[in-house]
């Protein structure tokens, strides 16, 4: 039971730090880009690099299981934005914004699985 506490400290405290971290970038980008959700773009963007980060660590047993944790499901979790991509690709089919939005849609997720593996491979290779 101890340790499941720990673990929910460990995930609430750095899911805390992660809705902080995107509350702010959002501010600071917000009315970058009209018409296009740069903030949650690059949110997604940023998270799954963080994920992939954090999984290279933890795979090379540079963090400890609660941090990868805490990390991963408490800080990524509360950063990225997944539903808040969904809702923006529908708003900006529903404004006929039809090219962004598929921009939108394929870009995010080739471009985060690009931004997870990137530390993946480079630390396999280094290894």
């Amino acid at each position: 039971m101890k340790s499941v506490m720990m673990n929910l400290l460990w995930i609430g405290g750095f899911g805390l730090a992660g809705i902080f971290s995107r509350y702010g970038l959002d501010l600071y980008l917000q009315n970058r880009v009209q018409d296009f959700p740069l903030s949650t773009f690059l949110i997604n963007v940023v998270g799954a690099f963080c994920a992939g980060l954090i999984y290279t660590l933890y795979e090379r047993q540079e963090i400890s299981t609660v941090l990868q944790l805490g990390l991963l499901v408490g800080f990524c979790g509360g950063f990225t934005t997944f539903s808040a991509f969904s809702l923006q690709t529908f708003q900006m089919i529903d404004k006929e914004k039809l090219g962004m939005a598929f921009a939108y849609l394929f870009l995010s997720p080739l471009l985060g699985l690009l931004a997870a593996s990137i530390p993946i491979l480079i630390s396999r290779r280094l290894a």
